[in-house]
């Protein structure tokens, strides 16, 4: 949306000293805008391969942009007696015919990002129970809800038990897909020798929290992703 609103600015720039240029006068091009009422509304729609976002609700007016990636939020100030949503972008006002935004679901990458939000919540709920320096070794066990194994004894057991405080009862899955790694995703490290939990995603590594890390409970350790993917480590997910 940074992007958008920036061009945005730019071009509304652009097509102002455009028109003070040409003037209504002598040989200078004039085209009537169409006549139109709006009725007040409050409203966030999405956009869709349909959308073009022009400077009136006119199909001769300037097109400000078009070609918009679908799926973004945008503010819904007022509906046209021509078929127009009139929208707001960074304080200006500007001009969608009716097929080109859509009402419905939140749009996928942003509901993703809101669970993750809240399973990172839960993840770190946890630091109460299992403390930072946390004496864990493989003396502990706990019986896991996940689906996949009965239960592990130390790192597996840590990253089970926090598992299961962020995710209930949900079924756990196994995938080596380590572009689609999510916040409280398992991940078996070190040739399936050591068991970590996600807390962060980052470009170029995992923030995780672990059990048995020198024998002991340790949260906030970096680890490139680069270091994760080897013949026997995977992905235990339960989204």
């Amino acid at each position: 949306m940074g992007i958008l609103r920036n061009y945005l600015k730019e071009f509304t720039a652009i097509m102002m000293a455009a028109m003070l240029t040409l003037g209504t006068c002598g040989n200078a091009l004039y085209v009537s805008a169409a006549e139109f009422s709006v009725t007040q509304a409050q409203a966030v729609l999405f956009t869709n391969e349909n959308t073009v976002i022009r400077l009136d609700a006119d199909e001769n007016s300037a097109v400000i942009l078009s070609g918009v990636e679908a799926g973004l939020p945008i503010q819904v100030t007022g509906v046209t007696s021509n078929g127009y949503f009139q929208i707001l972008l960074d304080g200006q006002t500007y001009y969608v015919h009716g097929i080109g935004l859509t009402a419905g679901e939140m749009p996928k990458a942003q509901a993703q990002q809101d669970e993750t939000s809240g399973i990172y919540e839960k993840l770190i709920a946890q630091k109460a129970d299992f403390p930072e320096g946390m004496a864990w070794s493989n003396d502990n066990f706990y019986a896991w809800k996940g689906g996949i194994y009965s239960g592990g004894y130390g790192c597996a057991a840590f990253a089970f038990a926090v598992s299961d405080a962020a995710f209930g009862n949900a079924r756990a899955v196994i995938h080596k897909d380590y572009d689609n790694i999510r916040v409280g995703d398992i991940l078996r490290v070190d040739n399936d020798t050591h068991s970590v939990i996600v807390l962060e995603v980052k470009k170029d590594c995992v923030v995780v929290a672990e059990g048995n890390f020198n024998s002991a409970v340790h949260w906030g350790r970096e680890i490139p992703k680069s270091q994760l993917v080897d013949a026997g480590s995977y992905i235990m997910t339960r989204y």
